[in-house]
């Protein structure tokens, strides 16, 4: 496919505000490519070059841009900035410039590069590294620039810097896909089963596009390409998770990073190829020529952050493991877990060895997912459990226990048990008890009754917090001048099956106007963090009524935990509910704004009070 045609997709997919249209239009995109070049186009289509957690990222910004497209088009620097500055789109920017000095003939259109080349040519791009980077990044750019046309350009341009903005997430493909081969979403469910599993879009899309369904469920767990988490669900009572559990096993609730421990196998092929397929696009070839990889619970790669845990890993006499569990820093001198929030200075990309040594990871494993070239997910939790004890014990002589051991676990019949050990969780500093059935598989991905949480929350009646996305903030008076910043809005996820409206990766309603619980360095720290992610606009995700508009808006970049004492109706809020006296608990910055609280969510929790 010539990146003109794709490009052609793209402006019909941006003039698109039905989900439907958009949906039938990916899925004739689809249609139109190889199986060869559907990844790529997956890829490109979401404003990336590969699945999150590879970590390739051009780490260009706008300003970077700017100079490129004066040395494309020889224009003036200034001009340049004006005409940003008027249009707000770096796309649309370029398209401008490059339209002026670019007629486009038959010719041309019939030799202009294909996807191929172009995705080929990104990817150079962004892996160049160390001195000179910055002058062969903007060489690159202006040697591809100059072979596309406008069109082309003005897509190509809004990649890097992370503004392609065509409103669809990797749901909307999953629908796509199925609409390609049925002409309606039956499919998805099917999709959405392997994405879980195997959390790379562009591999769904084209072993789909070859294999059809047969392929897709065929599609197993795979060191190297991390499984959606399984969630809890929220039980308010102990009686009512006995009731619902019946004879459940319980954890402590660990507060820390949610880490997804892989062990890539050196024989089986598909391993190499992963392997192979790191080194090729990330930046960082040292941390991926290594065996382990490590992704957090929005499978971000966290390799680097986190060395001690990886050489603990690599002792490991087994081919090839996936452990789920929970990293939390320790006090080197007493031995006690951190809160999160000290434990959420581990997560850096500079200055690893000495963060290492100030604040040690303990790393709990709670689950074992995959064992030497066999995926355990439809395995009893007790079959699993089971595995992962012998392996620990069979690796005991040379475990360091301060920094990898394996979760304690308690079976327990009576609610009285359950509260007992709530309490022993809390008074040791852990964020409350998970509740886990013994005959229950991996959902992978999923949220459901097989485990549920009953978490230490303060005074709030709330049978649990929310993970909010911050959208924009309001002036402060009197002392709150000095910080610039009075209040603050935030806002949940709307529950995509619920919304046939446009869906920019997410859309947020709105939720509670916060203006009070916070420490005079919590509004300090806020309003530095907002002033990260200002725009002057709102954002189209969001969906926030004239009288709640904030005096700056911020991207849906974000995310906060929130306390609350209840839940009531609201004729202002978005989301339907508003939640009363609401605080600040902490930042979540292990968080992303698709891992926030969602509006449904919401309205199970307004029906347990």
């Amino acid at each position: 496919m010539l990146f003109s045609t794709f490009a052609e997709y793209l402006r019909h997919l941006e003039k698109t505000s039905s989900r439907l249209e958009i949906t039938r239009i990916l899925a004739e995109l689809f249609k139109q490519s190889s199986a060869g070049e559907i990844d790529t186009i997956t890829y490109l289509s979401l404003g990336s070059l590969a699945p999150s957690f590879i970590g390739l990222e051009f780490n260009i910004a706008i300003k970077l841009m700017l100079r490129i497209l004066v040395q494309t088009y020889g224009r003036e620097e200034e001009e340049v900035r004006r005409l940003f500055k008027e249009r707000g789109d770096i796309g649309d920017v370029a398209f401008q410039i490059s339209d002026f000095r670019f007629q486009i003939s038959d010719f041309q259109k019939r030799h202009s590069p294909s996807i191929i080349q172009v995705y080929d040519h990104l990817v150079t791009i962004a892996r160049e590294q160390g001195t000179g980077s910055v002058e062969r990044k903007i060489a690159g750019f202006v040697d591809l620039l100059k072979k596309l046309d406008p069109l082309s350009v003005k897509y190509v341009v809004r990649i890097p810097v992370g503004a392609l903005r065509l409103g669809f997430s990797d749901m909307t493909i999953l629908d796509a896909l199925s609409w390609m081969e049925t002409g309606d979403k039956s499919l998805r469910p099917a999709l959405e089963q392997a994405h879980n599993v195997s959390a790379d879009i562009g591999l769904i899309a084209a072993t789909f596009r070859e294999k059809g369904l047969r392929g897709i469920e065929n599609l197993s767990a795979t060191p190297g390409i991390p499984i959606r988490p399984q969630r809890a669900e929220r039980i308010k009572t102990a009686e009512e998770i006995i009731e619902k559990l019946k004879t459940p096993v319980v954890e402590y609730k660990l507060d820390g990073f949610r880490a997804q421990i892989h062990l890539i196998s050196t024989k089986a092929k598909n391993g190499k190829k992963i392997q192979e397929k790191m080194k090729q696009l990330a930046l960082d070839d040292e941390v991926h020529d290594a065996r382990v990889v490590i992704f957090s619970r929005s499978m971000e790669n966290m390799t680097p952050m986190f060395p001690e845990i990886v050489a603990q890993v690599k002792k490991f006499s087994v081919d090839s493991i996936i452990l789920d569990g929970e990293a939390i820093g320790y006090d080197p001198k007493t031995g006690r877990n951190l809160p999160f929030q000290e434990t959420i200075q581990r997560k850096r990309k500079h200055g690893v060895a000495d963060a290492a040594a100030k604040i040690p990871l303990r790393y709990y494993a709670f689950d074992l997912l995959y064992l030497n070239g066999e995926s355990l997910l439809e395995q009893p939790f007790s079959v699993r459990r089971t595995l992962m004890e012998k392996l620990f014990r069979d690796n005991n002589t040379w475990l360091d226990k301060k920094t990898f051991t394996i979760s304690e676990q308690f079976p327990i019949t009576q609610p009285s048990e359950l509260i007992r050990l709530f309490n022993e969780s809390v008074k040791k500093g852990f964020e409350g008890i998970m509740a886990k059935k013994p005959d229950s598989v991996y959902r992978a991905g999923a949220r459901d009754f097989t485990w549920v949480k009953f978490k230490h929350i303060g005074k709030g009646k709330l049978a649990d917090t929310l993970d909010c996305v911050v959208m924009g903030y309001y002036a402060g008076r009197g002392k709150r001048q000095s910080f610039g910043i009075g209040a603050f809005l935030v806002g949940v996820k709307l529950n995509h099956a619920n919304s046939e409206q446009r869906i920019a990766n997410s859309e947020f309603v709105t939720v509670a106007k916060i203006g009070t619980g916070l420490s005079d360095e919590q509004w300090r720290q806020l309003r530095q963090i907002c002033g990260k992610y200002a725009v002057k606009n709102k954002p189209d995700s969001y969906n926030v009524p004239k009288n709640l508009a904030p005096d700056a808006w911020v991207k849906p970049e974000i995310v906060v935990e929130i306390a609350a004492d209840e839940l009531t109706r609201s004729p202002i809020h978005t989301a339907g509910l508003a939640l009363r006296f609401p605080r600040l608990v902490r930042f979540r910055d292990d968080k992303k704004p698709a891992d926030a609280t969602t509006a449904g969510e919401v309205e199970k929790l307004y029906r347990m009070q």
